[in-house]
C-alpha cells in the first residue's frame, strides 16, 4: 500500500487576509499597495495579518490582470557547454536590470523537443522570447514571431523572416583565427566539427567563413569531424598533408577533447598540432589547458538582445553583430 499523499500546500490569497483582518478583499488590495483612504490602524491590521498569513502576491495573476507580462523567456539548445552558462547569466543580469524576471528552458536540440518546449514557453504569455542557437527554420520563426516577440542568437536570417538576430561577426572571427594560426607557422588548418547530435544552426556559416579566410591567406584547408570519435579526425586531419597543423574546433568543449586526443597520439602541442576554438570559457583559460579562443562577449550579446525586444522600433527589424576577439594562449604559440 501506497502512503496517503499530503495534500498540496495552500498560499493565503487577499480575500483570505480580508476574512482575517475583518475588512473587504478591496481595502486590502490597496492596503498592499500603500494606496487608499483608511484609518493608520486599519492599514497596519492588514499588513500585520497578511504578515501573519505569509501572504505574496501572484505575479502571475497580477500580469494577467494588466495585460503586460514582466517576464522573458530563453530556451536554450543544450546545457553541455558552458558558454551557455555564460550567457544565460549575462541575460538573466540585463533582465534584472530593465525590470524582467528570466524563465530559462533547455531543448537539447532536439526539434520536436524545442517544439514542444516553445509551447510551454509560450503558455507563460512571456513579453519576449530569445532563442540561441536554434534549429527552428526561417519560416518557422517567421511564424513564431506572430505569437510572441522574438530575438535569435548567433544565427544569421534573410531579412524576409522579419525577426530580431544579435550575432557575433563570423567573417571578423575566422578571419583573426586563421591570421593567427598562419602567423605562428602552421602550414596547413583543419576544422572539428562535433557530432551530429551537437550540431547547431551556425556550424555551416562558421565552418565556410573559416574556408574562406583560409583561401584568402592561400594556406590548405579541410573540414574534418567528430561523429567517429575525435581522435579518429584528427588522424584523418594529419594524414592529408606534412607540417605543422592547425585545428580550429567549433567551441571550447570540442578542443579540450582535441588536445587529450592529440596527446594520446604522441603529437606535441602546439609544435606540430596547434588548438583554437570559440567562446573563450573558463574551459580555455584553465592553466593546464590554455586554448587559445575567440571571446564572443556574451555580455555584449546579452545587451542586444534586451534591447531588440523591450526598446527596438517595431516598425524596422532589429540586427546586432558583436565584434570577435581572438584571446591568445599556450594551444597555439608555436612562436
Amino acid at each position: 500500500m501506497f502512503p496517503t499523499p499530503r495534500p498540496a500546500q495552500t498560499h493565503a490569497t487577499q480575500q483570505d487576509v480580508a476574512a482575517a483582518a475583518g475588512v473587504s478583499r478591496g481595502l486590502v488590495s490597496l492596503a498592499l499597495k500603500g494606496e487608499g483612504r483608511m484609518s493608520d490602524q486599519t492599514r497596519q491590521r492588514i499588513l500585520d495579518t497578511a504578515a501573519r498569513l505569509d501572504y505574496h502576491p501572484n505575479a502571475a495573476a497580477a500580469e494577467l490582470a494588466a495585460r503586460h507580462s514582466r517576464r522573458l523567456a530563453v530556451v536554450l539548445p543544450y546545457l553541455d557547454n558552458p558558454f551557455f552558462d555564460l550567457l544565460l547569466r549575462a541575460l538573466r543580469r540585463r533582465a534584472k536590470q530593465a525590470g524582467y524576471t528570466l524563465v530559462a528552458l533547455v531543448s537539447d536540440l532536439a526539434d520536436d523537443l524545442e517544439s514542444s518546449t516553445i509551447d510551454d514557453v509560450l503558455s507563460l504569455r512571456p513579453a519576449g522570447l530569445i532563442l540561441p542557437g536554434t534549429s527552428m527554420s526561417a519560416g518557422e520563426l517567421r511564424e513564431l514571431g506572430k505569437r510572441v516577440r522574438l530575438c535569435v542568437i548567433d544565427r544569421t536570417l534573410p531579412e524576409s523572416a522579419g525577426i530580431a538576430t544579435v550575432r557575433l561577426d563570423e567573417a571578423d572571427a575566422a578571419h583573426l583565427t586563421v591570421e593567427h594560426l598562419v602567423s605562428q607557422g602552421y602550414t596547413r588548418l583543419a576544422f572539428l566539427s562535433p557530432a551530429a547530435r551537437l550540431r547547431e544552426a551556425i556550424l555551416g556559416e562558421r565552418l565556410e567563413e573559416c574556408r574562406t579566410a583560409a583561401a584568402s591567406a592561400g594556406i590548405d584547408f579541410i573540414e574534418v569531424d567528430a561523429d567517429a570519435g575525435i581522435r579518429s579526425g584528427i588522424t584523418r586531419a594529419m594524414d592529408t598533408g606534412r607540417g605543422p597543423l592547425g585545428l580550429i574546433a567549433y567551441n571550447d568543449l570540442l578542443a579540450i577533447d582535441a588536445v587529450a586526443a592529440g596527446l594520446s597520439l604522441g603529437l606535441s602541442i602546439p609544435q606540430q598540432l596547434g588548438i583554437s576554438s570559440y567562446d573563450n570559457t573558463s574551459l580555455a583559460e584553465r592553466a593546464e589547458l590554455g586554448i587559445t579562443s575567440i571571446d564572443q562577449h556574451p555580455d555584449l550579446l546579452a545587451a542586444g538582445a534586451l534591447e531588440a525586444l523591450l526598446t527596438s522600433d517595431s516598425d524596422s527589424v532589429f540586427h546586432r553583430v558583436v565584434p570577435a576577439q581572438l584571446v591568445e594562449r599556450a594551444s597555439t604559440a608555436r612562436r
